[in-house]
Parts: C-alpha cells; structure tokens; sequence
C-alpha cells in the first residue's frame, strides 16, 4: 500500500504538507482558469440593450469578464477616476469629448492595438472614426452614430398637393414647398408652418457645410466661419425666419403648438408640415405611435445649396490610462464594434450602428424611415475634433440667434463671434503646442 506520509517523509516533508501542496496546486489551477474581470462605464442609465451585448460577450468565451456600470456625471468621475488611479477598464463615451479627454491625458491611444490586428478604419463611417481622433492618434473605437434629415407627414404634404415622394432636395425647393404648406388665421397668426429653419435638431453649423463651408480650417488652426458661404447661409436663415413675420411671430405660434408629446409633437398634430430632426426619435416614434410610423411618417435626404450634408455624432469605446487590464478591455472593445452585436445595438436602441456593414443589414435597412437617416451618413460631417470647439460652437449659436432677432447683421454677428472663437482657440493650441 502506497503511504503518502512515509514517501514525503524519506524526502524530508511532514505528512501534513500534502493536503497544503495539493491545495496549492489545485488554487494555481483555477485561477488559471478564471477569467479576467473588467469594469466597464457608461452614462445611458441601466440600459438592457448595452447589458444584452454585454451578456452575449460574456457567455461567448472563457477569458473576459464585463463588469458593467451604470455612470452618471461620467466626464467628471472619469476624470477623477484617472487622477486617483481607479479608472474603469473600459468606457463609452460621446466621440465629441474624445479629443478632450484625449488632450487632458485621460485615453489610451490605441493605434498599436489597432495595427496589431490589422483593423481597419474604412470598417466605419468616415466621420465616426474621424471624430474619436486627436493629434493623430485614435483613442477610441466607434459604437453607434446618428443623422439628422427631414421628418414629415406623407398625409399634410399630399393635402397640399405636393408629392410626398419627392421631399425638397434644394434650399430653393424647401423655401417653395414650405411657402405652399403654411396657413394662417383671419388674422395673420400663423396657425401651420412648412419648414422653420432654427426649430428641430439644426444649427448654422449644417447650413454653412450645405452652403460650401467649413468651421475651422483643416490644421484646426484658424476660424473661418465668417466666410461668404456662411455669410449667405445665415442671411438665407435669416430671410426665411422673415418671411413668416419675423421670429417673434414664430415664437408667438412656437407658444401655441403641442410640443407635450416631444420633439416630433407638432408635426404628428398638423402644426408644423417639416422638421430637421435626429434618428433617434424614430425609436419613440415607433414605440408610441405604431400607425403613424407605419403608414404616414416619412423622411427625406439633407436638402442642399452647394451640397448635402448633415451632422453625425454618437459614441465610441475608449481605454482609460490606467485601466488594469487594457488587453481585455480591447478584447471587449473589438467584440462589441463586431457586426453581430452592432445589429443588436442598433435594433434595440433605434441608433446607427457606427460599423458600416452593421448599418446596411436587412433589420435595419428594410424600415423605410430610418434608411434615410442610414442613407444620410453619405453626406455626415463631424463637429472639428478639438477641445476648444465646444466654446466656439456656443459663439456660433450666439450668432446665430443675434441675427435672426435683428440684433445684428450676418456678417457683423459672423465676424464677432470668429474674433473671440480665434483668441480661444489660440490659446487652446498654445497650451497643447500646436502653435507657438
């Protein structure tokens, strides 16, 4: 009979050790076994579609456990987290702060992971990728996207005789269309509007890309939004805001018009026949109104003077420094930005997904509406990737607003707020050397 206790004991172990050994063995082997857990933050409440496609991952392989967590105030906890060495594995973020917690040290660049396993950019619409970079370095993976086009009523345009097949494709034809749909009562109150251009989800910014212009020039080095082709984009507002009485008409009927069932509230009530909306209201709409989307809502392509174009946001998935298991995090990152998980994002949320032949599938492309917005990435541009644009872009609003009220001309409100957006982002660039 074999002593297990005499055989250690001719080699100088007590009998007792062996138990001990064996335990040690067997703990060495199950945390070889284990796998590697990671936390992953997000700012979209306890969403079930992020935890589905967080579940999926999970039960689709031994090495990676995710770990989520539901984070409110994320860009500051982010940041603070960072600073005290406790940051998340992994995080999703709107791809518009990339660059700023880019250039304020909190993300990993990625670029070598990204060589490494040879992913390519052209996987995801342009502007997605474009967006989550700065100084030439990617910091994070696109997830989703969005568009902004044209919502309407297929039954208001048909009453007016106009062919709801064929929404405005030109400022002109908007212009035209929008004149033909609009009512007023005996006494000159506006009881419908056609298209107003500063209601729904727009900004001048769309205008001057649709007119030929741009924001910054393409070093992000000068403001140059005070051009000709802005100029004429906001007078273009400007005379349309006009034409319906000027905007404190517009806020006279804005005050009457039913706008308790959401953004899209006057357009399903008749009160406004067109409206430049994003296609996450589709989910909603879909959810609340079932006939209406079926049967009556309809959406139309970004109408254009030189070209079309709208804007495109939406997230992406970043690695925070100091995450403590990086290598999982991207495996993770790579899994959720796959097409199969893309599709289930996207027809569980309503948004775009950012991977191009995620976007293109059957569930998604087969609703009429939301091919359009799908459809509309084509022409998507990005907000400038720079930590100072968010400062400028509220300089343009103010423009914006100060010459459609008449406080200002188009140039002159332009040509203030590039005065100020130029000294803010020289000092930006100062600070992060990119100029001297």
């Amino acid at each position: 009979m074999l002593r297990f206790g005499r055989i250690h004991s001719s080699l100088g172990f007590a009998a007792t050790a062996v138990p001990v050994a064996l335990g040690l063995l067997f703990t060495v082997a199950g945390a070889a076994s284990a796998k590697t857990t990671i936390t992953f933050w997000h700012d979209w409440g306890v969403n079930q579609v992020i935890q589905s496609v967080v579940d999926r991952f999970n039960q689709s392989q031994s090495e990676v456990e995710v770990k989520v967590i539901p984070t409110g105030e994320l860009s500051s906890k982010l940041m603070a987290a960072v600073a005290g060495g406790s940051a998340p594995d992994v995080v999703l973020i709107d791809r518009f702060m990339t660059c700023e917690f880019a250039a304020n040290g909190a993300l990993t660049p990625l670029d070598s992971l990204i060589a490494r396993d040879k992913l390519d950019a052209d996987t995801f619409f342009p502007p997605t990728w474009q967006e989550a970079r700065w100084l030439g370095k990617q910091y994070a993976i696109p997830t989703n996207t969005d568009s902004r086009a044209l919502l309407y009523l297929r039954s208001t345009l048909e009453a007016a005789g106009i062919d709801s097949e064929n929404p405005p494709a030109t400022w002109d034809e908007l212009r035209t269309v929008s004149a033909k749909l609009t009512r007023r009562e005996s006494d000159g109150r506006l009881s419908r509007v056609g298209y107003v251009p500063n209601w729904g989800n727009i900004s001048l910014k769309e205008y001057i890309w649709q007119n030929g212009g741009e924001l910054l020039n393409e070093s992000l080095t000068k403001v140059i939004f005070a051009e000709k082709p802005a100029v004429e984009a906001l007078q273009w507002v400007v005379d349309f805001v006009d034409s319906y009485g000027g905007q404190p008409r517009l806020d006279e009927f804005g005050s009457r018009v039913d706008w308790a069932t959401g953004a899209l509230g006057p357009v399903l009530k008749g009160q406004v026949a067109l409206i430049w909306e994003g296609s996450w209201q589709l989910g909603g709409l879909r959810e609340n109104f079932p006939n209406i989307y079926k049967n009556d809502l309809a959406a139309g392509l970004p109408p254009q003077k030189v070209r079309r174009a709208t804007l495109s946001g939406g997230h992406g998935l970043a690695i925070p420094v100091g995450s403590s298991h990086p290598e999982a995090a991207w495996k993770f990152i790579r899994y959720f930005t796959s097409v199969e998980p893309q599709v289930q994002l996207g027809v569980g949320t309503g948004f775009i997904p950012a991977n191009r032949q995620a976007a293109l599938n059957q569930q998604l492309i087969q609703d009429p509406v939301l091919r359009v917005f799908i459809l509309s990435m084509e022409f998507a541009r990005l907000r400038p990737p720079h930590p100072a644009y968010p400062q400028i872009d509220a300089l343009i609003s103010d423009a914006f607003w100060k010459a459609i009220r008449h406080e200002a001309t188009p140039a002159a409100a332009l040509d203030e707020a590039v005065r100020l957006s130029q000294l803010i982002l020289d000092r930006y660039n100062k600070h992060y050397g990119i100029i001297k």
